[in-house]
């Protein structure tokens, strides 16, 4: 019996994840994912056992725990990239993106389990089932929560805005800018730390970040050739908001977007202070300013080339003419 001969299959409505293709446009980038798994390291196997409790008072063990908790607000990106992992596929971007953002998905759990970690071995159940003993506790609570509040305003945000039309590559330039600081801060934090289990964490972080930075940039640079000036002003102004989003844990919150209370600053100084004191590594806030201003004229730099101006960041003394500020709907693109 003779078979018949199929049919076209109907057009598949885009966007889609289907149908499947496997093009490679850019072999850095593959060259980039395969570096990623060889970078690849579990969180479990880092010297927990040396992180005793008993080596630090009840003080150090809040503020550190409160950094930490900070901390987390930006590396439970995991979602986020969950949904720019979405998005790759059904934009049918190159496949080596659509690898690298699964990559950034796992790397991003593995950077909040350190988190959980550090805080679960000096304070379990902090901060969402932590009874305050006392004002201290109390205060340390209370700002943790005004963190994770913004943190809510970005999210919903973010789930709003995550079906708008930007192309991946310009969404991502602000995370470009966050990776900028984090790959030097974390560096230098790795160094200022005092306990191996911090160092280790800070190392690793590091290097995750080294390699997500060059992977926004491999993204951005195919793309600088070719843009608008819509998109080039549109770059600009996600580049500060990158900044202002990551302040919190690479300098101080900035009002433009942080909602927080008055008082806020000074519980927020006091136990970073602490927690450095106690031997966590963390910068002072000249520290910060420097090693961030220096990360921010190498991506000036970069992007001169191209025409695209960097904004003014008087925060860490950068001065270039693009005043820029970060309005409340402006919150939708940060990170995506």
């Amino acid at each position: 019996m003779e078979n018949k001969k199929l049919i076209n299959a109907p057009l598949i409505e885009q966007p889609n994840v289907f149908p499947v293709e496997w093009e490679v446009e850019t072999p850095e980038l593959y060259d980039l994912y395969e570096r990623a798994k060889k970078e690849q390291w579990n969180a479990t196997n880092l010297p927990w056992s040396s992180l005793d409790p008993r080596d630090f008072d009840e003080k150090e063990k809040i503020a550190i725990s409160y950094w930490f908790s900070v901390l987390a607000t930006f590396e439970r990106a995991t979602p986020v990239f969950a949904k720019a992992l979405i998005k790759a596929y059904e934009t049918h971007a190159e496949q080596p993106v659509k690898f690298l953002f699964a990559s950034l998905v796992i790397d991003e759990a593995r950077h909040e389990e350190c988190c959980m970690k550090c805080v679960n071995q000096l304070c379990p159940f902090w901060p969402w089932k932590w009874k305050p003993r006392n004002s201290f506790e109390e205060e340390a609570l209370k700002a943790v929560n005004w963190i994770y509040y913004n943190g809510s305003r970005y999210w919903r945000a973010f789930v709003k805005a995550a079906d708008e039309k930007y192309s991946l590559p310009i969404l991502f330039t602000s995370f470009m800018m966050a990776e900028t600081g984090a790959t030097t801060i974390f560096k230098s934090m790795a160094e200022r730390a005092k306990h191996e289990t911090f160092r280790e964490i800070f190392l690793n972080i590091h290097r995750d970040e080294a390699r997500h930075l060059a992977f926004t940039w491999y993204m951005l640079k195919k793309k600088l050739p070719n843009l608008s000036e819509e998109e080039k002003k549109l770059i600009t102004k996600q580049l500060r908001a990158g900044f202002v989003f990551l302040s919190p844990i690479l300098l101080e919150p900035i009002s433009e977007f942080w909602k927080l209370p008055e008082g806020f600053l000074d519980w927020h100084r006091k136990l970073e202070e602490i927690a450095r004191d106690a031997g966590l590594g963390v910068l002072t806030l000249e520290e910060k300013k420097r090693i961030w201003g220096n990360a921010v004229r190498t991506v000036a730099a970069r992007l001169k080339q191209y025409g695209i101006e960097v904004p003014s960041m008087p925060e860490i003394g950068i001065y270039t003419g693009q005043e820029i500020q970060i309005k409340e709907e402006d919150v939708a693109l940060i990170g995506l």
